[in-house]
């Protein structure tokens, strides 16, 4: 409330408090108020406009929106953004991503039709319900629905997981030798394209004697590094693209429902054009940045500038960097306690000036930049 364009003070009781580490990493005590049980200070407004004039100066108008916000402004990504088009920002980038995500499962679906034949897989397993002292019993059975590449049934059987006379197992479930024996012509000489727990199933049919003859499974692909995993569903929600517009997270979609019904998601996503949210994302300009060479040339850079001293050193030095016209405006940090000075504060700003940029390459054959 101190930090507030027009400064408050608590006017109620402590409300709770939250134990931590200060800045000299001794513990401490933060003692909580009700923000609606505080006042403004005895600050006037000439006393007031007169520290404004004085102190370092504090972002608070949001570049993006206009909004003249109480307490000053985070950095983030470069950027003093308000809480609400920080948020907006994080939703576009990920729109951005998800269009690209949507281009390279748009090429690796249609990887998967143009490399032979196919064994789209949907698979569902019937539980058991667990023991009375909450042991997990086995599965009572499993369906295994699979379709080729055109979309044509191979195989729907239903199979026994348990024994004959196990309570609850499907009267219609052929036997776990026969199941076995479906599934193992099902995928002979085809690439497995899977959603379900196959392995249980196969986990299962093993142990009661009868193993189905693996086929040979499909290559994931290219794994991004960040945060898209590559399992079937998973790129079938990035493919839909949703994103919860209360949260800003992916949603989660239903189920296909069946081999044929995925074999035409599968179809769908090969044919997906590239539309969507225009621009690059934050990972794709970092690691453009990381593989862009660059020819000598005299230009421009900017460095961040951390100043740790006494009170007002960090203001004199912003100052003196004004002079010389390499302050970059509104980029001056209100200053906080440092954790290596004990007393100390640190202010941080940004700075430009004239730099001789060396030639930059991917690290590969070149010099480092």
């Amino acid at each position: 409330m101190a930090r507030a364009d027009l400064p408050r003070e608590p006017a109620g009781p402590v409300r709770g408090y939250v134990a931590g580490r200060d800045f000299r990493d001794k513990p401490t005590e933060v003692e909580l108020y009700d923000v609606t049980e505080s006042r403004p200070t005895k600050a006037s407004g000439a006393q007031l406009a007169s520290a404004e004039a004085r102190r370092s100066a504090s972002v608070r108008m949001c570049p993006d929106c206009g909004a003249q916000c109480e307490l000053p402004l985070s950095q983030r990504r470069g950027r003093h953004l308000c809480a609400m088009c920080w948020r907006i920002a994080t939703v576009v980038d990920t729109q951005i991503e998800l269009r690209q995500r949507r281009v390279e499962n748009a090429a690796w679906a249609r990887s998967l039709f143009e490399g032979g034949p196919l064994a789209v897989t949907w698979v569902e397993l019937l539980e058991a319900a667990p023991t009375p002292s909450g042991r997990k019993r086995p599965p009572l059975a499993g369906r295994v629905h699979v379709v080729d590449e055109n979309g044509k049934r191979v195989a729907d059987v239903l199979v026994r997981l348990a024994g004959p006379r196990t309570k609850g197992a499907p009267e219609d479930a052929v036997g776990p030798e026969a199941g076995a024996d479906q599934m193992t012509k099902a995928f002979a000489g085809r690439r497995r394209i899977v959603w379900g727990p196959l392995s249980a199933v196969r986990e299962r049919l093993a142990e009661l004697g009868h193993p189905v003859e693996p086929a040979p499974e499909v290559p994931t692909g290219y794994r991004p590094a960040g945060r898209w995993p590559d399992d079937v569903a998973s790129r079938y929600a990035q493919w839909r693209g949703e994103l919860d517009p209360a949260t800003g997270e992916l949603r989660t979609p239903w189920p296909p429902g069946g081999a044929d019904r995925l074999w035409l998601c599968l179809r769908r996503m090969a044919e997906t054009p590239d539309a969507g949210r225009p621009g690059a994302s934050e990972q794709r300009r970092r690691e453009t940045a990381g593989r862009r060479s660059y020819q000598a040339s005299t230009g421009t850079y900017e460095v961040r500038v951390a100043v740790t001293g006494p009170a007002g050193a960090g203001e004199r030095v912003a100052e003196l960097l004004s002079t010389q016209g390499a302050l970059i405006p509104a980029s001056v940090a209100a200053p906080v306690p440092s954790r290596q000075v004990p007393g100390a504060v640190v202010t941080y700003m940004a700075g430009r000036g004239e730099v001789l940029v060396p030639a930059i390459t991917d690290g590969v054959d070149g010099p480092e930049g």
